[in-house]
């Protein structure tokens, strides 16, 4: 949902104020900002109309998980009011804008009506009485086992079911020993460091339903590459939903009966929250629940265009037929026999006969005594965070482990290592290459269950977001379809010794493609006469046995002239048995010679298709059973006859919801084909390139229709991270190696920084050049050197070059895909490499590397037929993409990437490379406290483990004593959500968001993030003053600010904060770099060698209705009276109206404030921010170059400022300005 949703509910929502339908309001309209909503609301007892104002603040979430603060600017508002406001805040969950209105109102009148009637305390009071948490009862009922409902008990649906629950259950139904089965095993969930989301009754008075288990992204520590490649973002949440169809069975009650008893059923995706709208999961287990849709279509297409909710992710379709087969029967096996869970799908998969026999059992199964009563547990794998523990293996007796706690452990473990695992039988690989994609083993049988499952990527969706990506890899599996040179199939006049081979690796086996078999020397083709101008075959009187086996209307077949190369290919119509007569529709052509040129040869116009004799082919033969030869040329056959990827997206755009195999231009051999060439690949690729321009065909239509052309594919605008000085090439981002590839190349980088002793340039870039027919087997298997294809002269290793002539020289072109838009001639990949030559195996004429962390894959270059060397391609800015993203850079204004002098890469006309900052993944050198322990560490997530889950739910769960529903969420105390900062038991994983690189540009201050001791600043305790209200609005702006942060380049971003040093939510510190190096202050900064303006932000109780109080902590600017500027007063506090009660509104994001300050930093009206030049001679005469505490303002000095400040300008002083800026 969007804004345009929200405006609609408030236009919705004011018509039925306007027809008197919400007591006491009297109009709703939109507000000054996107999500604000503005509500009057009047009563008798008032002197005048109430001012309230709503603002949605996850409005992308609108309706199920957004969350509307409130708040009045009215100078004086009713006690009664204010408390009422207060009251309805912790409510406003998930609700639209007319359910919003209804429930402040009510809330209103019930204040306003206790208030009249003199009656006592506030109903928020009431509810902050009583914020002891009850006692957990853990005791477990003695009757237990006697009072489980059998699996036998009907459950009758009610005619009208509770508000919420799946099943339809009432009170009567409910079985207290298992309900607190159920909590306790639902908080071991919690404790462990997942969120639990009570979705329908289940646990609350039902036990059956849905519950909701997630875990946020970034907590998995895998490498932005890797989430990239998998379209996950690390702000979303890995979800399981389980749905107890019958009531719910504990592990102890499992693991004692058969496996076809235990009635749960499993759904894997992502979630922008830590749970799906309870609707979602309606529709996700309305088959398994009987519940009633329209149509199943319909239920698809609401769930595909559902963005904001719960999704699949790439390995659901298969994680979830993992689960269902084989979860329970693993569970039981460990159990039984101690084995992990790699062991026990071993033995599963072999005793059901789904192994070949001579894999035999894995080593440590061998000899085991399957009866053994005391099995040995086997430790899971090294893991961070939830992932520490195995629940399963725990010295606990059944009846104390939790089930849902076991399947979330699985299916997180499975999700983290998802790359080492086979998609179909879920058998670890053996493969020695490391992947950033998941696939299938090489069992053919798997390969197979894959594709006619549909366990791999949606095609479809590939072709949408990335068109030109897979337009590379058809082209680059065509090239690789041909033979290997020097081993093409010889002549009967020939003789060799050395069979022929693909330039491929490893052909497909397992597609069971049927094809047309054109090299078969011993087969006897058809004959038939072709007529009507090829639209009908009148096959010869022996071919009428054929009917019978193959010829039938929807199949394919090929025919060609006798002693001819090319055939045409043709879907069947309609088939007359009687005439021997098919009538056919030809959907393309293909060269059928075995060798074939490098420039294909155009499809001949439809009149020279004559009429004659013809030999006919059936697509009958098994691609399986060809040799490796005859299946390059069915795959060449096959490729010949698949339509343009650009003609394919644009049938996809008019035809949502459909598949491939619906286009009738593609036969089911060319749509397996397609859908085995994208998903097994193994690499992470997206286009920068989205200009049609770049397709040849296209190339008439440009000039005075430039950008009306729409762009190429849907996804992400990549303009900015185009490398300047490579004009006729097509650019691809490009990465490689398995999830943590980047983790191992940065540990490298470290180990040899701190080794070296590097202060900047830890990197160097160069090419690497391959012929055109190996690229498809790159990038599958890596860019290794197990084959020699061009000598070795200077040792082994991957040779790199610093100049693209050199590499072109190694990029042979080779056979050209005759229907792709891009049509490739040759290949460049550009790479980083670790600053140590003289650790290389050769650093002239060429790098040779061994060390295979040492470098990565960071682009791959395609030159194309229609842009030659000679032909300049689509410039900077020419045709971009409309509505994808901000306006660019400027070269000129673009910040690059720093090249040591010695070891520049260059482009063509042997020019330095420009390569883009912000297309390189951003770190630290030198870093020795990156990833030290501290008793704050993870704070963002600590805060966002206890900010979005439902108090109710918590309340649910951790109250065994309460059978009935609870009404109202219990309140905690103030002071806890703040304190748990620093006592909140949460394992600390190593964060991966971006730092920022030690040298970054000339023009821009050095500014190194860590660099700063923040033992030398004051740190405050938590306040004793924190709110529940406050909490929260704080804990969701960090989490927006990581998020913010940890997908902005620091340098354009132009602020930091260490989250990990977050110890006290309601102060900050936050460090202002980056300065525009015209700027006095920047010489300023440079020549005192200060990289950062240390700003601190103090939180008061009434946040985010009063502002916070921001000053400069260090060092000491040159005051106003003495020519300074920048809005910073004498006591360093700073001096912006937006900072007062005047100014100040709660719809202000922290980022906004951050902008502002900053931009007030360097305004040079009426004079520029300028250092006290003093305290910079201090700091000198020290032999110091770094400000430090000698520099800082206190904060008495800074409230005094402001005060003055404020009352010179006329501003409103906060009424709690000293409570604020105290901490206390």
């Amino acid at each position: 949902m969007s804004l345009k949703k929200l405006k609609s509910d408030v236009a919705t929502a004011a018509k039925k104020v306007a027809a008197n339908g919400i007591a006491g309001i009297v109009s709703v309209t939109n507000g000054d900002s996107d999500g604000e909503v503005v509500i009057m609301y009047r009563h008798e007892s008032l002197a005048a109309d109430v001012r309230i104002q709503a603002l949605a603040q996850d409005l992308g979430d609108y309706p199920d998980g957004n969350r509307f603060l409130l708040w009045t600017d009215e100078s004086d508002p009713a006690p009664h009011v204010v408390a009422a406001i207060k009251a309805a805040q912790d409510y406003l969950v998930g609700m639209s804008v007319y359910e919003m209105v209804s429930e402040l109102a009510s809330r209103l009148d019930k204040e306003i009506r206790r208030a009249l009637d003199g009656g006592g305390e506030s109903a928020t009071e009431a509810e902050q009485g009583n914020d002891e948490p009850a006692q957990d009862d853990d005791d477990y009922d003695a009757a237990y086992d006697s009072d489980y409902p059998s699996d036998g008990d009907e459950f009758g649906l009610p005619t009208s079911a509770p508000r919420g629950s799946l099943f339809g259950t009432t009170p009567t139904e409910l079985n207290k020993p298992l309900l607190q089965r159920i909590r306790r095993d639902l908080r071991r969930v919690k404790q462990a460091g997942y969120k639990v989301g009570l979705l329908d009754g289940f646990g609350k008075d039902d036990t059956r339903g849905v519950v909701s288990l997630s875990i946020r992204i970034d907590k998995l520590a895998i490498s932005s590459q890797a989430l990239e490649a998998w379209d996950v973002n690390p702000t979303e949440y890995l979800v399981l939903l389980l749905c107890f169809v019958k009531p719910y069975q504990p592990l102890d009650r499992i693991l004692n009966q058969p496996v076809s008893q235990t009635q749960v059923k499993f759904h894997v995706g992502k979630c922008a929250r830590y749970k799906p709208s309870i609707n979602h999961a309606r529709r996700l287990f309305a088959d398994d629940c009987s519940l009633a849709l329209a149509s199943s279509t319909a239920r698809a297409k609401h769930l595909d265009s559902d963005s904001d909710d719960f999704q699949k992710l790439f390995i659901s379709n298969s994680l979830e037929q993992f689960l269902r087969e084989s979860f329970v029967s693993l569970l039981k096996l460990r159990e039984s026999r101690g084995l992990g869970w790699d062991e026990a799908n071993e033995l599963l998969r072999t005793s059901i006969g789904l192994c070949s026999e001579d894999q035999g059992l894995p080593e440590p199964l061998q000899g085991r005594d399957s009866g053994c009563s005391s099995p040995v547990k086997v430790s899971a794998p090294e893991h961070h965070g939830p992932l520490g523990r195995d629940h399963l293996m725990e010295n606990l007796p059944a009846s104390e482990r939790s089930f849902p706690l076991i399947a979330m452990q699985f299916v997180t473990r499975y999700f983290v290592d998802c790359t080492k695992y086979c998609l179909r039988c879920h058998r670890r690989l053996k493969e020695d290459f490391e992947a950033l994609r998941p696939y299938v083993c090489a069992d053919g049988l798997c390969l197979f269950q894959y594709m006619a499952m549909g366990l791999g990527p949606a095609i479809e969706h590939e072709i949408l977001t990335e068109p030109y990506v897979v337009d590379l890899l058809v082209s680059l599996c065509y090239a690789a379809a041909e033979p290997h040179p020097g081993s093409l199939r010889p002549t009967p006049m020939q003789q060799s010794t050395t069979p022929p081979k693909l330039s491929m690796r490893t052909p497909p086996v397992g597609l069971r493609l049927r094809v047309p078999h054109f090299s078969n020397a011993t087969a006897d083709p058809l004959k038939a006469i072709t007529a009507a101008g090829n639209t009908r075959l009148v096959l010869e009187e022996g071919g009428a046995r054929r009917f019978d086996g193959g010829l039938a209307p929807g199949g394919w077949l090929a025919f060609r002239k006798p002693g001819r190369t090319v055939a045409h290919h043709a879907r069947i119509q309609e088939v007359f048995k009687a005439t021997r007569t098919v009538i056919i529709e030809v959907k393309g052509h293909s060269d059928t010679s075995s060798a074939k040129s490098w420039n294909p040869v155009p499809p001949p116009p439809p009149n020279a298709l004559e009429d004659g004799i013809v030999d006919v082919f059936l697509y009958d033969t098994d691609f399986d059973a060809l040799s490796d030869v005859d299946k390059g040329i069915a795959i060449r056959n096959i490729l010949d006859t698949l339509p343009p990827i650009l003609d394919i997206e644009d049938w996809l755009a008019d035809h949502p919801y459909s598949s491939i195999r619906d286009m009738d231009r593609i036969s089911p051999a060319a749509a397996s084909l397609l859908q085995w060439i994208v998903s097994s690949n193994r690499s992470c690729i997206f286009q920068v390139d989205r200009s049609r321009e770049v397709a040849g065909r296209w190339r008439g239509q440009i000039g005075a229709s430039a950008g009306t052309l729409p762009p190429a594919g849907r996804g992400r605008n990549r303009e900015h991270e185009r490398i300047l000085g490579m004009d006729g090439w097509v650019q691809f981002r490009f990465a490689q190696g398995s999830p943590d590839k980047e983790l191992r190349f940065n540990r490298a980088l470290q180990e040899v920084a701190a080794r070296k002793h590097m202060k900047e340039n830890p990197t160097i870039f160069a090419w690497h050049g391959s012929r055109l027919s190996n690229w498809h087997s790159i990038l599958r298997t890596g860019l290794d050197y197990r084959d020699v294809t061009s000598g070795r002269a200077f040792g082994n290793g991957v040779y790199f070059s610093p100049r693209s002539s050199i590499s072109t020289g190694y990029a042979y072109m080779g056979s050209q895909w005759p229907n792709s838009d891009l049509r490739i001639t040759s290949c460049l990949s550009l790479n980083e490499i670790i600053n140590a030559p003289d650790e290389f195996v050769s650093c002239t004429p060429h790098y040779v590397v061994s060390q295979p962390d040492w470098h990565q894959c960071r682009y791959l270059f395609v030159q194309t037929q229609s842009f030659g060397p000679s032909r300049p391609g689509p410039q900077r800015g020419q045709n971009l993409p409309r509505k994808q993203g901000p306006l660019q850079q400027s070269a000129s204004s673009q910040t690059f990437y720093p090249q040591p002098h010695s070891h520049q890469v260059y482009g063509q006309s042997e020019k330095p490379l420009k390569i883009p900052l912000s297309a390189i993944p951003l770190r630290t050198i030198n870093r020795t406290d990156a990833v030290a322990p501290g008793p704050a560490k993870r704070t963002v997530q600590r805060l966002e483990e206890s900010d979005d889950e439902d108090a109710e739910e918590m309340a649910i769960l951790f109250s065994d004593d309460k059978l009935d529903t609870a009404q109202d969420p219990p309140k905690k105390k103030s002071a806890s959500r703040a304190s748990s900062v620093v006592t909140a038991e949460v394992e600390d994983i190593v964060a991966t968001g971006p730092p920022t690189p030690a040298s970054i540009d000339h023009l821009l201050t050095d500014f190194v993030p860590g660099s700063l001791d923040l033992s030398t600043l004051p740190r405050l305790a938590p306040p004793s003053f924190a709110t529940d209200s406050g909490t929260k609005s704080l804990s969701r702006e960090l989490v927006r600010l990581q998020n913010i942060q940890a997908t902005t380049p620091l340098h354009e971003l132009g602020w930091y904060m260490d989250f990990d040093q977050v110890s006290n939510l309601y102060q900050w510190i936050v460090e202002l770099h980056s300065f525009d190096a015209s700027l006095p202050l920047a010489r300023d900064m440079k020549k005192s060698g200060i990289g950062s303006i240390v700003m601190e932000v103090r939180f008061g109780p009434d946040f985010p209705f009063s502002p916070p109080f921001v000053r400069v902590v260090r060092p000491r600017f040159l005051p106003f009276m003495n020519g300074g500027g920048g809005h910073v007063t004498a006591g360093g506090a700073m001096c912006m109206e937006l900072l007062t009660a005047t100014g100040w509104s709660p719809a202000n994001s922290m980022e906004s404030v951050f902008l502002q300050v900053r931009v007030a930093l360097c305004s040079t009206d009426p004079q520029p921010a300028r250092l006290d030049p003093a305290v910079l001679q201090m700091g000198k005469a020290r032999g110091l170059r770094q400000a430090g505490p000698w520099m800082d303002y206190g904060i008495a000095e800074a409230i005094e400022a402001f005060i003055r400040a404020a009352n010179a300008h006329g501003w409103t002083v906060p009424a709690n300005l000293r409570v604020t800026a105290n901490g206390v």
